[in-house]
């Protein structure tokens, strides 16, 4: 166990993301039981306790020896190690979306606290960032190029500003979402992506966003907005496979493009997002079965 957390903490030090792509069907493995295995609660507590202990310490030991610093540590601290642990505990009580919403708990937190208590010192960084950027790009294009971008550029200098949380959370919701995947492929854990519908008190988070814009909050409620908009992206996707998912049969490679498309117009995201939103409200899956299919 030793040898693969610091595989996944030293994965983590390049993409949160991939790292969750391991950890994530690691842990579950770890304290859920298998099919025709019994597992006992205490073995269970056991592990987990075990995989949270090393993560620890080997994130202790890499703030210790200076390789990384203290906020680095605690963000790979809770993307892989409390974010995962979660997702396994969740899931024994409760379905997958439930366990998924549970599961990004820990990370909304943290990345909340942090930019509450560090935000000027977060706004420090990203500027310098994007100045530095800036001078990359005014070295590479000629300054008649340079102004016809300004305007984009500018929104995106805004964009990871502003929206920083939120930029964060992708990774981890990501993260946990294909992790899932990949286990639930290899296990006998009955659920499919299709089938995949937030519950309606999900929905309180966009009316949570709307009234922090309503009162002026306008940056909190950007992110809070877009965090809750990942997961209806999701459950989008989830009714676009409905509709592909037959010619994935026929045509897997198809069926590949229809579901990637989409990632190359932001109007198409906030499209399916749209449609993942009126899921919970209307029956837009059934036209996507024949006659005699699921409903």
């Amino acid at each position: 166990m030793i040898l693969f957390c610091v595989l996944i903490v030293i994965v983590a030090l390049f993409s949160r993301l991939i790292a969750l792509l391991i950890a994530v069907p690691y842990v579950n493995r770890l304290i859920l039981p298998e099919k025709g295995q019994e597992i006992q609660d205490t073995s269970q507590s056991s592990a987990l306790l075990r995989y949270l202990i090393i993560v620890t310490g080997i994130c202790a030991v890499l703030v210790v020896v200076n390789v990384l610093p203290l906020m680095q540590a605690l963000e790979i601290w809770v993307s892989i190690g409390a974010c995962p642990i979660v997702f396994a505990s969740a899931l024994q009580k409760h379905n997958f979306e439930i366990a998924f919403l549970i599961a990004t708990a820990p990370a909304v937190i943290y990345i909340g606290l942090k930019n509450l208590i560090f935000y000027p010192q977060i706004k420090i960084v990203i500027e310098e960032s994007n100045q530095f950027f800036m001078s990359s790009l005014e070295k590479m294009f000629s300054p008649e190029m340079m102004e016809s971008m300004y305007p984009t550029l500018q929104s995106i200098q805004n964009i990871m500003l502003y929206g920083n949380a939120a930029i964060w959370m992708i990774s981890v919701v990501a993260g946990i979402l294909f992790g899932a995947l990949i286990y639930f492929r290899k296990n006998s854990h009955k659920w499919h992506f299709r089938d995949l519908k937030f519950p309606y008190y999900l929905q309180l988070g966009l009316v949570v966003g709307l009234v922090l814009f309503i009162i002026k909050f306008r940056i909190v409620s950007y992110n809070v907005l877009f965090i809750v908009g990942l997961f209806y992206l999701i459950q989008g996707f989830s009714v676009l496979y409905c509709y592909t998912e037959k010619i994935m049969v026929r045509n897997k490679f198809l069926g590949i493009v229809i579901l990637v498309i989409p990632f190359f117009s932001h109007i198409l995201l906030l499209v399916i997002t749209f449609a993942g939103l009126l899921d919970n409200w209307l029956p837009i899956r059934k036209f996507a079965y024949h006659r005699g299919d699921k409903e």
